[in-house]
């Protein structure tokens, strides 16, 4: 663990996870984190802010919206768990897919469990085929969810006219311990990158694509080297992440197997964490004064 924080004036990046990161147990931006990033990107113009993610980027509007970056110069997107990276002005820059032969055969193990809940995100969008799933998915992650007939879809990624999938989801509960084993096979099978929560959300990626390749392919087009990122993760996801990081930060409530891969803990996210350290980094002449 590092003893002492960064320089503020030497780092070009600041790149977030959001759940568990920068917001807090209600899924929100606190007062704190508005007030705390509004005055550094204020006092840092030139400084990059990256929102990085599992969710879709339209997921992440509502969180641009608190922190007033809607369309704000340097503040691109790593969404969908790196699969997708948008500029400030919501351009693609970035994007990567999984083979269509996958898909074809993730769909037959899904059709065969009948109660197993999926879904496909597409760029900024994700769909299922459960009303009730789209609800949840709108209320809690705010997601932009369309409900199709499974037919319907899987004769579209046929014919090329929805072929374009970055990531498939499936909650592992729900699709029986045999079709999960399927399904692993499956990933090793087209060598894919798997991304689990809670042990029940698992999600697939083409292979070498996650948070961290994401966050390395960004700096890399904007000329920004490794030492002069921050990064902020909680999740088992996040490892690559913070190994794609100068100075990788963990939070208090962060999953254990992460903490090892961090050079300083922050606060929970139910304590601001994010915003303590950023604080701290780049507002400290404000602190002591």
């Amino acid at each position: 663990m590092a003893s002492q924080l960064p320089d503020g004036s030497k780092i070009k990046l600041i790149a977030t996870d959001l759940d568990g990161t920068l917001l807090n147990d209600e899924g929100q931006v606190s007062e704190k984190t508005k007030e705390v990033v509004g005055k550094i990107l204020k006092k840092y113009p030139h400084l990059h802010f990256v929102i990085a993610t599992g969710r879709t980027r339209q997921a992440t509007i509502y969180v641009r919206e608190a922190l007033n970056i809607i369309n704000k110069p340097n503040t691109e997107s790593i969404t969908s768990n790196g699969c997708v990276i948008h500029d400030s002005n919501n351009k693609i820059i970035y994007k990567n897919t999984l083979p269509s032969e996958y898909i074809l055969k993730f769909h037959d193990l899904m059709i065969a469990n009948p109660k197993a809940l999926y879904g496909y995100t597409y760029g900024d969008g994700f769909v299922v085929f459960d009303e009730i799933f789209a609800k949840k998915l709108r209320e809690i992650i705010k997601e932009n969810v369309t409900v199709m007939e499974e037919e319907e879809h899987i004769n579209k990624v046929k014919s090329g006219e929805m072929a374009d999938i970055n990531k498939v989801s499936y909650m592992g509960f729900f699709a029986g311990q045999e079709t999960m084993k399927k399904l692993e096979k499956l990933k090793e099978e087209y060598n894919l990158e798997k991304a689990q929560y809670d042990s029940i959300i698992v999600e697939y990626m083409p292979h070498g694509t996650n948070k961290g390749t994401g966050l390395a392919q960004l700096i890399k087009n904007l000329n920004i080297s490794k030492d002069e990122v921050i990064a902020f993760g909680d999740g088992g996801n996040d490892i690559e992440f913070l190994q794609n990081a100068g100075w990788p930060i963990a939070m208090e409530n962060a999953r254990d197997v992460l903490k090892p891969f961090a050079k300083y803990i922050a606060k929970s996210n139910s304590e601001d964490g994010v915003a303590d350290i950023l604080e701290r980094i780049f507002l400290k002449d404000e602190i002591t004064n």
